[in-house]
């Protein structure tokens, strides 16, 4: 899965050649703050910025973040953004079918923000409960969007953000729309959805999938999804093996009918529309190509033939 990240910097009034940029983290001393500063040509006396910090009794007042100054910046207002905390925005997209790691490692890389409390907030039952999810986790509610973060941005600013762009999407109707299709709650739906997002490449395939999955649900079979076994593996495999697909999971859906405990992904809208508004066919079965779509098949004998028929052709 490719991941693009872009980071945006107002240019209106500003050419690249006169402006240059300088990130700073969280925790670090004022020497290495104004290092950094030095290297990046925003200082030119590093002794000066470090006396007046001292003497302005800003010496720990400087605010992590990401900071974009013109080269003739004087000391006095480098020093004044520093301490302000004005700092630049970072553009990230967040990409669809992404998980909560995976989410937490993008930020990380592009944003200097508080990973461990991230995380502990992600699976915290109450603060989860609090921002209106059923749910063990936000697994599944991280809504996969492009959103403008302050470089040392808190999790607490960044979480509800990205719950409210998924209810958003996720709209009372749509939690109607679940019941009338078989599904409990808001939260299966989003189980479905983050299956779908998993396992569909080609748009138009979504509500097909979906389809198959509904009529799987309905007739007590197994979902034999391969999605939810990739999910609790520790690193993603090009193909699962036999041994993978016994794992003692309530994940493993080829050994637990139904739905998995959790969404195994954020889904985009597009998939939690196929989830709510399925196609409706006689296939029960589908096997990937290996180009991004799928042979969909009524019967397993069928299904098994055009499985051979795939593995022959790799």
């Amino acid at each position: 899965m490719w991941i693009l990240i872009f980071c945006l910097i107002n240019t209106d009034t500003m050419t690249q050649s006169s402006m240059v940029s300088v990130k700073i983290k969280r925790g670090e001393s004022l020497a290495q703050i104004t290092s950094k500063l030095y290297s990046a040509n925003i200082i030119k006396h590093p002794f000066w910025f470090k006396v007046r910090a001292k003497i302005t009794g800003n010496e720990n007042k400087i605010k992590a973040g990401y900071y974009v100054f013109n080269k003739s910046t004087s000391i006095r207002k480098v020093l004044w953004t520093l301490i302000s905390g004005k700092s630049v925005e970072v553009r990230v997209m967040i990409p669809e079918g992404a998980t909560i790691k995976e989410i937490v490692d993008l930020l990380a890389g592009e944003c200097d923000i508080d990973t461990e409390r991230f995380k502990q907030l992600v699976y915290d039952t109450i603060y989860v409960r609090k921002l209106g999810i059923e749910s063990p986790s936000l697994e599944g509610y991280l809504f996969p969007e492009t959103y403008l973060i302050p470089y040392a941005d808190m999790p607490e600013e960044i979480i509800p953000r990205m719950v409210r762009q998924f209810f958003s999407v996720f709209t009372p109707e749509m939690k109607e729309r679940a019941k009338k299709v078989g599904l409990k709650n808001m939260e299966e739906a989003v189980i479905l959805a983050s299956i779908i997002e998993k396992e569909a490449v080609c748009e138009k395939e979504k509500p097909i999938i979906s389809g198959v999955y509904h009529k799987r649900l309905k007739s007590k079979l197994f979902l034999q999804c391969d999605a939810t076994i990739q999910y609790i593996l520790p690193n993603r495999k090009p193909n699962l093996t036999y041994s993978d697909l016994k794992i003692q999971s309530p994940y493993n859906t080829y050994l637990h009918r139904g739905l998995p405990p959790t969404p195994i992904a954020s889904p985009g809208k597009s998939s939690i529309i196929a989830a709510l508004w399925p196609e409706k066919t006689d296939y029960l079965y589908f096997v990937a190509r290996g180009n991004g779509t799928h042979i969909f098949s009524k019967t397993l004998a069928q299904h098994n033939i055009e499985k051979s028929r795939v593995k022959n052709q790799k």
